[in-house]
């Protein structure tokens, strides 16, 4: 159970601004998705929550505009083996940008328990922020480890509530963008107190819906959503034509 950097081969040219503090916003790139999120801002928690699996395609997209847009180093901490470096690598082909660059700006760990989650957040990831400096913060799949049949809910309950305090605590004292995602609706609703305590731990909730070949992207604090139909990762929108996306 350690941060490590995703696997990677020679030196990246892309590296890290050193400053005091931070006032860009974070965007996906995706011109329909940002018109309704906007760009996350520094010193915030989102929370995703979502049926589909474009929870994925939007935190990749935020970790490679993390590191090539805003130069900020991301730590990712996984709670349900979601992290696919292939995925980020096809995202980085399709920007023109070396793989390489982006992946070794981007340090990696897995929890395979309850328990290791609640040490890497609690314990281990304040360090690794202040070593790393790190901009963003990814806490992917959040919930899943601490739904073992085996753990007492109540106990689950009181550890996540820890470890979104520790978050809270880590974003506000560093400045960070940090991003909590949860992979299943359904989980919400069968575990009392779960949806309060991270609906109402995050300053922004964002619920991705799917709906066939669209996906319902909702902000339910605010009141509002939207439509969008995803396209081939390699295939330019009309949003897009024009830009400086090359399809």
């Amino acid at each position: 159970m350690e941060f490590a950097y995703m696997e990677t081969e020679g030196r990246p040219r892309i590296g890290v601004v050193d400053r005091t503090y931070r006032c860009r916003t974070l965007c996906t790139s995706l011109p329909p998705v940002d018109a309704l999120l906007g760009g996350l801002e520094p010193g915030t928690i989102t929370f995703i929550d979502s049926s589909d699996r474009m929870v994925f395609d939007l935190v990749n997209l935020y970790c490679f505009n993390a590191v090539t847009e805003m130069h900020e180093q991301v730590i990712w901490i996984d709670g349900g083996n979601s992290v696919n470096p292939y995925e980020l690598s096809a995202i980085c082909k399709r920007y023109r940008v070396d793989p390489e660059e982006v992946l070794h700006n981007i340090t990696v760990s897995r929890a395979f328990t309850a328990y290791q989650m609640s040490t890497l957040i609690e314990d281990m990831l304040d360090p690794e922020v202040r070593r790393i400096g790190t901009g963003l913060v990814v806490i992917s799949c959040f919930p899943d480890l601490f739904q073992d049949a085996d753990m007492n809910w109540a106990e689950s309950l009181q550890l996540m509530r820890r470890a979104m305090g520790k978050l809270r605590q880590l974003t506000d004292e560093n400045e960070l963008v940090t991003v909590v995602t949860n992979y299943g609706l359904s989980k919400m609703l069968t575990k009392k107190g779960l949806r309060p305590l991270l609906y109402d731990s995050a300053d922004r909730v964002v619920r991705v819906e799917g709906r066939g070949t669209w996906v319902k992207l909702v902000l339910p604090k605010e009141g509002v959503g939207t439509l969008y139909r995803p396209v081939p990762r390699n295939q330019t929108t009309l949003d897009e034509y024009g830009g400086e996306v090359d399809g």
